[in-house]
Parts: structure tokens; C-alpha cells; sequence
């Protein structure tokens, strides 16, 4: 039987690029998902690449720097894949006006009669023109940054470590990594509080020409190679904690009852930017995105709650442990809570948790697993 490095459980954006940054290592990797590669929520998303405008904080100095990052590492990766001509946000009642003309990210504002010269079919709205952002192929960049690796179509129910190995469903390997979204962990890590949050993209026809991304409260992309373009949103945020996301939206019925409704405001709001002639939706993606209540993504080691605890009972009251102290499952890592920014996240926190992996390189402490479980320790 092979023995793998890494056995990567999920093949997400972030499974699948963390493969990647492996493989880069010389490491002999096998990836499992139960749906395909880009089977669930990557599969499904708009992946729209853009910078997140506003004050300067930690959660948006993240995003600017992984975008940065990742425009320029799918470029590089596979050029035919990406398409980058930018983005125009409109201001809502999220980004006014202020927070996008807010100095931190290069811009330029766009009037209505400045739309209208660049195409009539602008509605009369204005916006700020942001040039580094762009709209991928979710499905082609994930089987490039697979082909390197083995994959298995398997649905993961238990992990057994033996002989300092994991064996999964007659997989050996002696590293595990966690990229499962919103499938319940395989492991109990109770600080690290998934919500699903339920995304919705159609492939469209158009004889519109739209010159570039557009973003309000829902995202368009410009007119892809196969002359579609992608209308995609986020519409819903699920925190019931007895909610799983087993498979594709497809078979699930809480949101197949909505659909139609929900597809029909989709398309409202996308006309209410820009008029698209002879409009024909010709593919549905859903999918549920995983998150946490603060949106930073999560990575690194996967700490054992009940031992750490057990073995240090004063972290509920403040005592500080350092993170090297903590109890954690053996060869056992997570990286998850990418939510709506898959693409965006995916390469450069896979770049972050292989480096800390296999060069012991640190782990920013507002994306750790350590932080999640300090603070749940302390509430408790």
C-alpha cells in the first residue's frame, strides 16, 4: 500500500491549492472529496477576485494582500483561466461612497455619464473603477492545481491513526489536512463554529458586451472566453448548528424551494446595473460557503479541546499557555472558514499553512487555530 505525505480531505479552493503548494515540496499528496474536484461550493462559486475597500483594518489588510498575492499566482498558473479587466463597486448601503473612495486601495470614479460613454447600457448608476480584480474559471483552475496529485471520490466518515499513520477508507498516509467547508470536522474542534452561508451563480448568454466586473449587492462578470458571463450572490447565512451541508445545494431541499424566486431577484438586480439584451440563463450553481462569525479564515494545527483543557484547566481563567504547550490531534491540520473569498484566500493561506508545515514558519496569529481556541476556552 502507498503511504502519501499528506492526504488533503476536501477538494475545495482550499484543498486543492494547498495540494498544490505541496507538491511544490516534493511531497507525495492524495486528495479526497466526496462530490469531485470543485464538486461543492468552489465549484459553484462566481470566484470574483477584488480588493475589499474601506478604512484599513486587519480583516481588509488580509483580503488586499491575499488578492495581491492570488491574482498574480492563477496568472502565472494558467493565464487562459483568468480574466482581468477590474471591477466596478457600486456604493450601497454596505459601501457607501465613502468607505469606496477611501484612499488605501488605487481607484477611479466613474459618473454616470462616464459609464454611459463606455457602454449605453449602463443604467444611471456611478461607481469606483477598481483595475486589480478579476473573475476565474473555478473548476479549470482547480484541476490544474490537482494534476499533480492523487485523487479519490470518496465520502470520508472516520479517520484511524495507528503506528504514527492515518488509514481513510483504505487510504494510508501520515499527514492529515482538513479542508472540508461545511461538512461536520472529522475531528471535534467546538471553537471553530462553522456557519454555512448559501451562495447562488447563473451562467448567462448575453449580446451585451460588459466592459469589465460590476459589484453591488450582487457581482457580474464581464463576458468570459465562451462569451457567458457569471451573476452571482450571497443570499443567505445559516448559524443553526444542527444544519449540514452533506452535498451540492442540488439535492438539498431547504433551498430548492426558493430557487426560482431567488434566481428571479438575481437577475432583477443584475438589470438594475446594466441592461443585458436577449438575455438566457443556461446554468445554476448553489452552494453553501463556510465561515465564522469574525469571516477571518482559519488555519494550522487542529488543538485537541478537551485535552489542552484537561492538561491546563487555567486557560479558563486566563492562564497564558503558549500555543506550543497545547495538546493537538497528531499530524492532524485545518484550513477552512474561506467563505465567500475562496479564490481570493486559497493560494495564499496554502501558501502560509505549507510553509509553516514544512518549514515551521509562523502562522499570523488573527487567522490561527490557537486564537479560536484560546478565546472559547476563556468564555466557557
Amino acid at each position: 500500500m502507498k503511504i502519501y505525505d499528506f492526504l488533503i480531505i476536501g477538494a475545495g479552493s482550499a484543498g486543492c491549492n494547498l495540494a498544490y503548494f505541496l507538491n511544490k515540496y516534493n511531497r507525495s499528496v492524495a486528495v479526497v472529496d466526496r462530490e469531485g474536484i470543485a464538486g461543492g461550493a468552489s465549484g459553484a462559486a462566481g470566484a470574483f477576485l477584488s480588493p475589499l475597500p474601506g478604512k484599513k483594518n486587519s480583516y481588509n489588510s488580509l483580503v488586499n494582500e491575499a488578492l495581491e498575492f492570488s491574482l498574480e499566482f492563477y496568472e502565472n498558473l494558467l493565464d487562459l483561466a483568468v480574466n482581468k479587466k477590474g471591477v466596478l463597486r457600486v456604493p450601497n448601503s454596505n459601501f457607501d461612497k465613502e468607505k469606496l473612495s477611501y484612499e488605501g486601495i488605487k481607484y477611479k470614479y466613474l459618473s454616470s455619464k462616464k459609464l454611459h460613454e463606455i457602454s449605453e447600457k449602463f443604467m444611471d448608476i456611478e461607481g469606483y473603477f477598481y483595475e486589480d480584480a478579476a473573475v476565474i474559471e473555478p473548476i479549470q483552475i482547480c484541476n490544474k492545481l490537482t494534476q499533480e496529485s492523487d485523487f479519490f471520490k470518496k465520502d470520508i466518515k472516520e479517520l484511524t491513526f495507528k503506528d504514527n499513520l492515518y488509514l481513510v477508507d483504505g487510504i494510508c498516509a501520515k499527514n492529515i489536512i482538513l479542508a472540508q467547508g461545511v461538512s461536520s470536522s472529522l475531528v471535534s474542534m467546538p471553537y471553530m463554529e462553522i456557519s454555512p452561508i448559501f451562495g447562488l451563480r447563473v451562467d448567462a448568454k448575453t449580446t451585451t458586451k460588459v466592459p469589465f466586473n460590476i459589484h453591488k449587492n450582487i457581482s457580474i462578470s464581464t463576458n468570459k472566453k465562451d462569451n457567458t458571463l457569471s451573476i452571482g450572490a450571497t443570499h443567505e447565512r445559516h448559524d443553526g448548528k444542527e444544519m449540514e451541508c452533506l452535498t451540492t445545494c442540488d439535492r438539498c431541499s431547504f433551498y430548492i424551494n426558493n430557487e426560482q424566486t431567488q434566481i428571479k431577484t438575481l437577475l432583477k438586480q443584475a438589470k438594475e446595473l446594466i441592461q443585458l439584451d436577449n438575455l438566457e440563463v443556461v446554468k445554476i450553481y448553489k452552494g453553501a460557503r463556510a465561515t465564522i462569525k469574525s469571516y477571518f479564515p482559519v488555519v494550522g494545527k487542529a488543538v485537541d479541546y478537551e485535552k489542552s483543557l484537561k492538561k491546563y484547566p487555567s486557560i479558563k481563567n486566563g492562564t497564558k499557555i503558549p500555543p506550543e504547550d497545547l495538546e493537538y490531534y497528531p499530524n492532524l491540520y485545518v484550513i477552512n472558514a474561506l467563505g465567500s473569498r475562496g479564490f481570493v484566500f486559497g493560494p495564499y493561506l496554502a501558501k502560509i499553512l505549507t510553509q509553516n508545515i514544512i518549514c515551521n514558519e509562523p502562522i499570523p496569529k488573527e487567522i490561527s487555530t490557537q486564537k479560536l481556541f484560546y478565546k472559547m476556552a476563556r468564555k466557557n
